[in-house]
C-alpha cells in the first residue's frame, strides 16, 4: 500500500513499474525503460508480437487522497507540446535500424495511486497520440 507524503519523483517510479508489469500481462515485451535520445526521454519501449509493433509508451502516474476534489486522470496532463516531443521521439525511433521497418505507435498510461485503496487504477490509451 501506499504512503501519503512520498515524493513525486517515488510516485512516478512505482507508476513506471506498475505500467509495465500492466504492459507485460497484456502480452508486450518490454523493450527498454527510461530510453534516452538526443530529443528526448522514451518512458517505455514496448513490442507487440502480434502485430510486430513498436510502441513508444509514456506512463502517467499521480497520488490522490481518498475525498480529493482533483481526482483526474493523469493523461489528461499531456500538453501539446509533450505530444509534439513524442512525435519527435517516434521519428527518432523510426530512424533507428532495428525499427525502420516497422510500425510505430504512441500509446499513453495512465496510474492513479488512490489513499486507502488497495493497487492502482491504471488506463492503457493506445494510439493515443498521432502525427498530425
Amino acid at each position: 500500500m501506499m504512503r501519503w507524503g512520498r515524493s513525486p519523483q517515488s510516485v512516478w517510479k512505482r507508476g513506471e513499474r506498475v505500467a509495465e508489469k500492466h504492459l507485460r500481462e497484456q502480452g508486450l515485451k518490454i523493450l527498454a525503460r527510461n530510453m534516452r535520445l538526443p530529443v528526448g526521454e522514451i518512458d517505455l519501449l514496448c513490442h507487440d508480437r502480434s502485430s510486430d509493433t513498436i510502441i513508444i509508451v509514456e506512463v502517467k502516474a499521480r497520488s490522490y487522497a481518498l475525498d480529493s476534489k482533483r481526482d483526474i486522470d493523469p493523461a489528461a496532463n499531456i500538453t501539446h507540446h509533450k505530444q509534439r516531443k513524442l512525435v519527435q521521439l517516434a521519428k527518432s525511433i523510426k530512424r533507428m535500424p532495428e525499427y525502420a521497418s516497422r510500425p510505430i505507435r504512441i500509446d499513453v498510461v495512465s496510474v492513479r495511486f488512490i489513499e486507502g485503496q488497495r493497487g492502482a487504477d491504471i488506463r492503457h490509451y493506445p494510439g493515443c497520440v498521432r502525427d498530425s
